[in-house]
């Protein structure tokens, strides 16, 4: 085996084990995907019922599970960002990416969906800052960080409602967009069902 040979199997190495590094990445960031997906849902549904005061479990359970899946939410969308960079970075290190009107309406949607999956949480800590209320991560207390303002409350809890739910209308146009892999991945989750039912039965 020549120096040539040698060098042409490291180069071909290197090559196949730089792609698989980048799609378990890209794993790990899906699999983060899913998961926040989750927890956005829940975190609506949980707020309907600390808004509307609905009598089922409302009174203790319902704000105790909102407040602890938005700090949850918020510590994985951190981990999620981090993710995302490493990423990108890899990508687009050695060649810059193909700008069209495609790419910037892509990048310009997952910005705002990242934006407002920031803003929204960050707004609902910030409303119990200064309500003078503690927050908390499944019965672990974070102490407020700011004092109790009458103004800055009028505020965050404007902002609270406001990007809830621009978020979710740029979540609905995120599905729409991605209809097909979002078909898919429930066709996918229902035929897991299936067999588990089949199995359990």
């Amino acid at each position: 085996m020549n120096l040539t040979t040698a060098t042409e199997k490291v180069t071909e190495r290197a090559a196949t084990e730089k792609p698989k590094h980048q799609n378990s990445a890209f794993k790990h960031l899906m699999g983060l995907h899913w998961i926040m997906a989750a927890f956005i849902f829940s975190l609506y549904i949980t707020g309907i019922f600390v808004v509307h005061r609905l009598p089922l479990l409302s009174a203790w359970l319902m704000p105790y599970l909102h407040q602890s899946l938005g700090m949850l939410s918020l510590l994985l969308l951190i981990a999620r960002i981090v993710l995302l960079l490493r990423l990108v970075g890899q990508k687009y290190l050695k060649r810059s990416p193909q700008v069209n009107v495609n790419w910037l309406q892509t990048t310009m949607l997952h910005s705002s969906l990242y934006f407002f999956m920031l803003v929204a949480p960050v707004s609902g800590f910030l409303l119990r800052n200064f309500v003078g209320l503690n927050t908390t991560l499944f019965g672990i207390h974070v102490p407020p960080v700011f004092a109790f303002n009458a103004y800055w409350t009028a505020i965050a809890r404007s902002s609270h409602f406001w990007s809830s739910y621009i978020f979710l209308a740029f979540i609905v146009l995120h599905i729409l967009a991605h209809w097909k892999t979002v078909r898919r991945s429930m066709s996918k989750g229902f035929f897991l069902a299936k067999i588990l039912a089949k199995a359990d039965g």
